[in-house]
């Protein structure tokens, strides 16, 4: 996270990590102390205490299914993940607070991109959403791969599309492909990908892109 937030790989620039890492302990940026399967409960009274404590407005859970926790053993996986989403939507709603959730999607034929039903479980988890983004990440026969960004689903307006991108290994970061050459290398045949769910309580903000 901090070559990223650097933009550049520091371990060539080491009279200038203290000034970075200064500057990235500077952030408002909190983490959750969870390693393996948790409890829903112990998740959201973690996320409230942080929004009490440090006015936090957007939590990343990153990744549900692999948070959910072994009190849900005994009921099947698509109700606990219902259940899940629910309660992150509500503490979104009572809270006023921004909830990411990163979902993985179902297995998909080689062939087939990613779509709003790709996503991992029943229904609910796009219904609930305000805004659905899917990270398309497909394999070419060369090994490289084509990766974009997809706004599958935007309550704010409704406008969709997708953002091609471009991944830069020296920062380890992605963005968007701006010229004509690389946008035609970008869009062609693959496979893969997540899913993020993107939740906030009343209207979504509207997607704007980066200058």
């Amino acid at each position: 996270m901090l070559t990223q937030f650097a933009m550049q790989r520091l371990d060539d620039q080491l009279d200038s990590y203290d000034q970075w890492a200064d500057k990235f302990e500077s952030l408002p940026l909190f983490f959750m102390t969870f390693h393996g399967q948790q409890s829903i409960k112990s998740v959201i009274d973690t996320m409230q205490h942080a929004v009490y404590m440090y006015d936090i407005t957007h939590v990343v859970i990153d990744n549900l299914q692999f948070m959910m926790g072994q009190e849900y053993l005994s009921i099947d996986k698509f109700s606990a993940q219902d259940y899940s989403i629910g309660m992150f939507r509500k503490f979104a709603t009572d809270n006023g607070c921004h909830v990411t959730l990163v979902i993985h999607p179902r297995k998909q034929e080689d062939d087939k991109e990613l779509q709003t039903a790709s996503i991992f479980g029943t229904a609910k988890a796009s219904q609930e959403a305000d805004n659905v983004l899917i990270l398309q990440d497909r394999k070419l026969a060369s090994g490289q791969g084509k990766r974009s960004l997809q706004v599958a689903k935007n309550r704010f307006d409704g406008d969709l599309g997708i953002f091609p991108l471009e991944f830069k290994k020296a920062s380890l970061t992605f963005s968007a492909v701006k010229s004509r050459a690389k946008l035609k290398k970008v869009e062609e045949e693959a496979e893969g990908g997540d899913v993020a769910i993107v939740m906030k309580p009343g209207r979504s903000a509207k997607l704007k892109e980066k200058k």
